[in-house]
């Protein structure tokens, strides 16, 4: 077990929930309606699981560590990171922005969380292939055993403000119930975080 274990899998559930948005949006264009539940608990997804809860470990906790050990933090993959996460917030501030109104049959609303949507999903699937492949590795290798360990244990206490213990295990099978519902493979939707190609 490394520091970025925990993150790996994590990674794997937000990268299933992204197919289920993908699916979400698919339908929504190809005419078979849209599915206001599915955005609205992608959307809860986001801000309370891959953010308050993913995010922070890494902002909080890995990134500071990889900062200890002498990788930089204005330059390289941690400022990368970095404005990708401020990068995602801004889109899914825009698709919490115009939710209500898409659900109400807003075009124009709609269109906006779909196009926001999708641009999330590329983001977060680029950023999470880029942590996977590059920054996760380069984290295992100079990162002490000690850290390691001082590292997975204050995952274990990251839990974000107002939230119970449980809010992992229950948005992870928030996500087992949407690939039931938008037919997702969760096999098939975490493998590409393995697909990284540099350039």
């Amino acid at each position: 077990m490394t520091a970025t274990t925990a993150l790996r899998s994590e990674h794997d559930h937000i990268l299933t929930m992204i197919a289920c948005l993908r699916a979400a949006c698919v339908a929504a264009e190809n005419g078979d309606g849209f599915d206001a539940e599915t955005f609205q608990t992608g959307l809860d997804f986001i801000q309370n699981y891959a953010d308050a809860w993913h995010h922070a470990k890494e902002e909080e906790h890995l990134f500071p560590a990889l900062e200890a050990a002498g990788m930089p933090r204005d330059g390289g993959p941690i400022a990368v990171m970095l404005q990708e996460h401020v990068m995602g917030r801004s889109y899914v501030r825009k698709i919490a922005d115009h939710l209500e109104e898409a659900s109400h049959r807003d075009a124009v609303a709609r269109s906006t969380v779909l196009n926001y949507t999708r641009a999330y999903a590329n983001l977060m699937t680029g950023h999470i292939q880029k942590e996977n492949g590059i920054l996760f590795n380069m984290a295992d290798q100079i990162l002490l055993p000690e850290d390691h360990t001082r590292l997975e244990q204050a995952y274990q206490n990251a839990i974000p403000s107002g939230a119970t213990a449980e809010t992992g295990a229950y948005y992870e099978g928030i996500v087992a119930t949407l690939c039931q519902q938008w037919d997702v493979d969760p096999r098939e939707a975490a493998s590409v975080g393995a697909n990284f190609q540099c350039g």
